[in-house]
């Protein structure tokens, strides 16, 4: 499991504080401490909370066909390139 185990200095505090509730959504939702969920809310609304919660898990959705060996993968063997259009939409490979 990645973690954040030191402050990148191109990155702001907020920056910082979502990539570690990214990390705890996907790796421990249960263990969202006080301290990150203090943190949470003095950077961020409502809103933004709400979502990057969201954007944590619409792209950890995959995680339950990985789990249960049901992922196809587009091309056998190969990884996939992640392509989003003009508009910032993922693009859907073609096989």
């Amino acid at each position: 499991m990645a973690q954040i185990t030191a402050p990148d200095p191109d990155l702001s505090e907020s920056q910082l504080v979502a990539l570690e509730l990214a990390d705890a959504l996907m790796t421990d939702p249960g263990g969202v401490t006080d301290d990150l969920r203090t943190r949470i809310h003095e950077r961020f609304t409502r809103a933004q909370m709400i979502e990057l919660a969201l954007d944590v898990m619409k792209w950890s959705y995959q995680k339950v066909p990985v789990a249960l060996g049901t992922d196809d993968e587009v091309v056998a063997g190969a990884l996939t390139d992640l392509v989003f259009d003009a508009d910032g939409h993922w693009v859907r490979p073609s096989t």
